[in-house]
């Protein structure tokens, strides 16, 4: 009887042993395949890392600009269709994009679903405001200024969101923009009836110092000269070294 029991705990350790071997293999590869994805994540993976300083706060639309350029998520708020709070604001979070690493626009370029909270407040009624920080970038924890320090610049852009058309030009820009900036996009379900959005802008809000806000022209907001380089360059120097054999 005790060599019987001896056969099936040895039996039992070595069926052990191979299924989590392979659960580990499948683990390590399920990592490899995370950390491959994650060397193509151009934004901030790892906050020690830094891209140049915002512009002096008295430069108020260089200041706009860099920081919806250089945020990676903003907070969008519509007024909610859910039923137990219809008519109220409602706010998510969604992936944003103002264009390429290497072209800014100004815009503010979504990828939505008709399934998405936001997608459906907006079905109904177009108006959002948008807010992104310059917390997003590692500026003010660097500095040590808390997020809701007047010096840690808020944007806040209000107006309202249109559907880019299909087969645009612009379409085509936005969609390849919002994938490099977002690669986790290519693997999202497909029959959830993805499209591009923007947001019209209507009016520019600004907290980037003691005082209080200050209002931007949208005109000049959109036609300033702003590539947004440093971004390409922060992305560049955070790829992964490829040596020659």
């Amino acid at each position: 009887m005790d060599t019987i029991f001896t056969i099936f705990i040895v039996l039992a350790l070595g069926l052990y042993g191979e299924c989590k071997w392979q659960n580990d293999e499948q683990f390590h590869h399920y990592q490899n395949s995370r950390r491959s994805t994650a060397n193509h994540m151009p934004l901030y993976q790892d906050k020690t890392t830094t891209i140049p300083d915002p512009p002096d706060h008295n430069k108020l639309i260089p200041m706009a600009r860099y920081v919806l350029h250089n945020t990676d998520w903003a907070s969008i708020a519509t007024i909610s269709v859910l039923p137990a709070i219809k008519g109220f604001p409602f706010s998510n979070v969604k992936s944003i994009v103002d264009g390429s690493l290497a072209n800014s626009t100004g815009i503010p370029y979504f990828y939505m679903s008709p399934m998405d909270f936001t997608a459906r407040d907006l079905a109904k009624n177009s108006r959002a405001t948008v807010m992104v920080s310059l917390e997003e970038t590692n500026y003010c924890e660097k500095k040590g200024i808390d997020p809701e320090d007047p010096r840690c610049t808020r944007l806040i852009l209000s107006g309202k969101m249109r559907k880019v058309r299909d087969n645009t030009t612009e379409y085509t820009f936005a969609k390849a923009a919002l994938f490099e900036r977002h690669p986790a996009f290519a693997n999202f379900p497909p029959d959830h009836n993805w499209f591009v959005a923007k947001l019209k802008i209507a009016q520019i809000a600004m907290i980037d110092w003691f005082g209080g806000a200050k209002y931007l022209s949208v005109r000049d907001y959109l036609a300033y000269n702003y590539t947004g380089l440093e971004m390409l360059q922060h992305a560049q120097s955070q790829a992964p070294v490829t040596h020659m054999t």
